[in-house]
């Protein structure tokens, strides 16, 4: 098929039927040639009438013009934002009850296919209450100066006077704040909210110098500031620039996931913990016990300063560094929480040259989890487990802990 042809097939309207749904949250079907069409708002099994919106060679997008035969697991969006189109919850459609075993099935199609290791045990791990309240969230000034998310696969801002997983001391913020912008800011600015669950703390964060005006004596303003949250009985410091788990209950399962897969490994006899992608220190504050020799490797300053806070009275080393370019030493275990697109080759040498016995990766996406599953392994690890966590309700967003051995 020609450039030309596909083009020509746009705004087409297709009879399809969804065989399953796959990483990135859409629907998969196959239109009349076979050629595989994502399509965006669906429940697994469903037929529909579906709207071309791109059509490539071997692929094509689509979005929903009518349901046809819905299937049991689709259900109303319980937020009417949704309905105005707010792209934040991408999964309200589909059952609460289906959405955990939906994201279990999309990662063992990626340790299947893209891993390829059919073999591997994938399991249904912890989920957070659908009622779970995010404590850090990322928002978009509309045009008239109130704060809203992005519309689905759009720039467009929504604007939100509610948010059923939003926590309520943020929501306060939200539904009073006004926003003012400079003149010389450029595209749309955004802004960080975060509290701590546990202490009540608040901040807020602009990225494009708008000013956020009728704020509360009580709350704290700028990248550098620090709210605390408790995890595990430990209270740890987190800037507005760190990144950090969007809710404590999120923060919870994390690291009770991670403590299981490292079971007997976290208490030094084989070698020091390396907390790769350590972030604030989660996992080295709440896990390693205070006389086991941690190092914690994190390119971003703020959370190394973050980090130095959390571990004050630890036997850590932290290490401001990409974990590509850190110089590996003989570890006993590393916990690597790379960002979304995965750990790569470079961060798999790494790991291997430590000759840790056993690694626990955490993955925040499906397809990488598998692509660096397959790295370990080529690399002379096992894959011992796959633990599929559910952190992030009514989106199509997965947490993927995995084990591996040597």
């Amino acid at each position: 098929m020609t450039d030309a042809e596909s083009s020509a097939q746009v705004g087409a309207i297709r009879r399809l039927h969804i065989e399953r749904l796959v990483a990135g949250g859409d629907g998969m079907a196959r239109d009349a040639d076979g050629r595989v069409v994502f399509v965006e708002s669906v429940a697994a099994g469903e037929h529909v009438d579906a709207e071309f919106v791109e059509v490539k060679r071997d692929f094509a997008r689509a979005r929903v013009v009518s349901v046809v035969a819905p299937s049991m697991e689709r259900v109303q969006p319980p937020c009417r934002h949704v309905v105005d189109g707010c792209g934040g919850c991408n999964w309200q459609h589909i059952a609460t009850t289906a959405q955990h075993d939906a994201k279990v099935e999309i990662v063992r199609e990626a340790f299947a296919r893209t891993a390829r290791l059919p073999e591997v045990p994938v399991t249904r791990g912890g989920s957070v209450g659908h009622d779970a309240l995010r404590t850090t969230v990322r928002m978009a000034v509309t045009a008239d100066g109130r704060l809203g998310f992005r519309r689905g696969a759009s720039h467009e801002v929504v604007n939100i006077e509610s948010c059923l997983v939003m926590h309520p001391r943020i929501a306060e913020l939200v539904e009073t704040a006004g926003v003012r912008v400079g003149k010389d800011a450029h595209g749309t600015p955004e802004v960080s909210l975060r509290c701590g669950d546990a202490t009540g703390e608040r901040g807020v964060w602009s990225h494009d110098r708008a000013r956020l005006l009728g704020l509360p004596d009580d709350v704290v303003t700028g990248a550098g500031a620090v709210v605390h949250e408790e995890v595990a009985g430990v209270r740890l410091r987190v800037s507005m620039e760190s990144f950090f788990q969007a809710s404590r209950q999120a923060a919870e399962l994390l690291v009770d996931a991670v403590s299981r897969a490292a079971d007997g490994c976290l208490d030094g006899s084989e070698g020091p913990v390396i907390d790769a992608y350590g972030g604030v220190g989660l996992f080295s504050a709440t896990l390693v016990p205070i006389d086991v020799q941690a190092i914690l490797v994190e390119s971003s300053k703020a959370a190394c300063d973050d980090a130095y806070a959390n571990l004050r009275g630890h036997t850590a080393d932290i290490v401001q560094s990409r974990f590509e370019q850190w110089k590996p030493q003989s570890a006993g275990l590393v916990i690597a929480d790379p960002a979304r697109s995965g750990l790569g080759k470079a961060a798999v040498s790494v790991i291997a040259h430590t000759d840790a016995p056993r690694v626990v990766l955490v993955s925040c996406d499906p397809v990488a989890a598998a692509r660096d599953a397959r790295l370990l392994v080529d690399a002379g690890y096992s894959p011992d487990a796959v633990e599929v966590l559910d952190l992030f309700p009514h989106t199509h967003h997965v947490e993927v802990v995995s084990t591996f051995r040597r």
